[in-house]
């Protein structure tokens, strides 16, 4: 469904009307980029000469390792997303001030690692083979906020270097879960979420990409 929106989002921008002068406007460009928020593609369509409506898609997964009541958790964030944003160039120049919203089911998974045979939660220690696999999920919730700045520099005709700079304002919901007859554990359950509770469900992420953009 989010995709059918966002393909429906790029045809509008390519049939947008000029609400000015025609030399007013550049077409429709488009591009690739890296970025804090993924890897994708990007659409631009003017709408005032110093005005133009920007779709970026992202995608990147990204795994690390931390301890948490002296227990390890893998942490992977998926990053599967779509920036709509407006682009505002002072006196049409090329730096632009930027702002938006990201959409899409990025989340970050967190599984507890064993330290023997043991899982150390809240201080307490739970057997493996009892708990099961222990888990937990921030879901962030969208649309969430960006606010950033950025610009580019010509290397070839018609062929940009841009790049972007920002944050992005999450705000997410965290649920945990375990697969063994420990779940049906009061203690168990407090200790969990007790540890759980150190994870991060409000985040200001720096958002910092590059791209290649062709104009025609």
């Amino acid at each position: 469904m989010r995709w059918r929106f966002v393909a429906v989002l790029l045809g509008a921008l390519c049939v947008i009307p000029a609400v000015a002068r025609a030399d007013s406007f550049d077409p429709v460009s488009f591009g690739v980029h890296v970025s804090t928020l993924g890897d994708g593609i990007t659409l631009e369509r003017p709408l005032l000469f110093d005005l133009s409506a920007r779709v970026t898609t992202g995608w990147l997964s990204q795994s690390s390792l931390r301890n948490y009541d002296n227990n390890p958790w893998s942490s992977t964030f998926h990053e599967n997303n779509v920036l709509v944003a407006m682009d505002w160039r002072p006196y049409g120049g090329r730096w632009r001030l930027s702002g938006g919203l990201l959409l899409g089911g990025d989340h970050v998974d967190k599984v507890a690692q064993s330290v023997g045979s043991n899982y150390f939660l809240n201080g307490n220690a739970y057997p493996v083979a009892n708990a099961g696999l222990v888990s937990a999920r921030v879901t962030f919730a969208q649309p969430a906020v960006y606010l950033g700045f950025g610009g580019g520099t010509g290397i070839l005709k018609g062929l940009t270097i841009a790049f972007d700079a920002g944050i992005v304002v999450r705000n997410g919901t965290l649920s945990t879960n375990a697969t063994g007859p420990l779940q049906a554990s009061a203690q168990f359950e407090n200790d969990l979420a007790a540890t759980a509770a150190q994870f991060r469900t409000r985040l200001v992420q720096p958002v910092i990409g590059v791209g290649l953009v062709y104009r025609p």
